[in-house]
């Protein structure tokens, strides 16, 4: 009869050896789960704003609204700076501002052009004009605009 051939037992496994660095901590740290809700909330923020602007914003051809700011004296006469307020729906390119000063019955008129003025956004420039408009009445507004969607 023929003999089981001996097979080597393995040796005993030894213990690890202890190491040095502390084992790594379990669970999520508190400072990642307070970045992931500041996250959160700018995320739900900017969603709930877009959401809310879609539903209920305005709507609409735009609708300028000039007002005076102030008026500067400079060397070749007076400049008043002015800013142009777009309460409508729809941005508005080309915007022509134009201010009519009356003086005694004496009217000078001037104007400029602003690039593009988003729904929602206000563009500000300045009219020039010989006289004080301080002195005088001054009536702005914007007198028409290409369509920029």
């Amino acid at each position: 009869m023929a003999q089981k051939p001996k097979t080597a037992t393995p040796a005993p496994a030894s213990k690890p050896k202890a190491s040095s660095k502390p084992a790594p901590a379990k669970g999520t740290p508190a400072l990642e789960w307070a970045s992931a809700a500041v996250g959160l909330v700018l995320a739900a923020t900017a969603i709930g704003f877009t959401a809310w602007d879609a539903l209920f914003g305005a709507e609409g051809p735009p609708a300028i609204e000039v007002k005076l700011i102030e008026v500067t004296p400079t060397a070749h006469g007076y400049v008043a700076q002015v800013e142009a307020f777009n309460h409508g729906g729809e941005p508005a390119a080309q915007v022509q501002i134009e201010g009519v000063l009356s003086i005694k019955g004496a009217q000078q008129t001037s104007g400029f052009t602003i690039d593009y003025v988003a729904e929602g956004s206000k563009a500000s420039g300045g009219l020039v004009f010989e006289r004080d408009p301080r002195a005088g009445e001054l009536m702005l507004r914007a007198t028409g605009f290409a369509d920029a969607s």
